[in-house]
């Protein structure tokens, strides 16, 4: 949006770009230095076997805890048919990071697991100061 690019210093490389005008976009600012704190967290994993009622152990460690999933998708692997990557986005706002207890039942639960980062949502249509 015109008000991010503004607020970090950054080209707007098209404008517009949304095809509805209620649609809302998401951006994100990527950087080279992990951000140790937030109220979001992003990751992937991928489970051992593909199988009924495989996904409820992982999303049950985040039910358990009270953490709210404001997203979860999955993508083939490409690898074998049948087998998915899931992307999840964890808030925690009460919380700087996301529990290390919380990532070790999932490290013993999944085949691979990949913390993607930590930020914070910010409303862009808010005002600030």
């Amino acid at each position: 949006s015109e008000r991010a690019a503004a607020l970090h210093q950054l080209p707007i490389l098209s404008c517009p770009i949304n095809d509805h005008p209620n649609n809302c976009t998401r951006f994100w600012l990527v950087g080279r230095s992990p951000v140790p704190q937030g109220t979001h967290t992003s990751l992937a994993f991928s489970l051992p076997q593909n199988t009924p009622g495989a996904l409820l152990q992982p999303l049950q460690i985040f039910a358990q805890r009270g953490l709210n999933l404001s997203r979860i998708e999955s993508r083939p692997t490409k690898q074998v048919v049948g087998t998915y990557v899931f992307f999840v986005d964890v808030e925690h706002p009460e919380l700087p990071h996301l529990p290390e207890e919380v990532i070790q039942e999932l490290k013993r639960i999944t085949d691979v697991l990949k913390l993607l980062g930590c930020y914070s949502v910010v409303d862009a249509t808010a005002e600030s100061d």
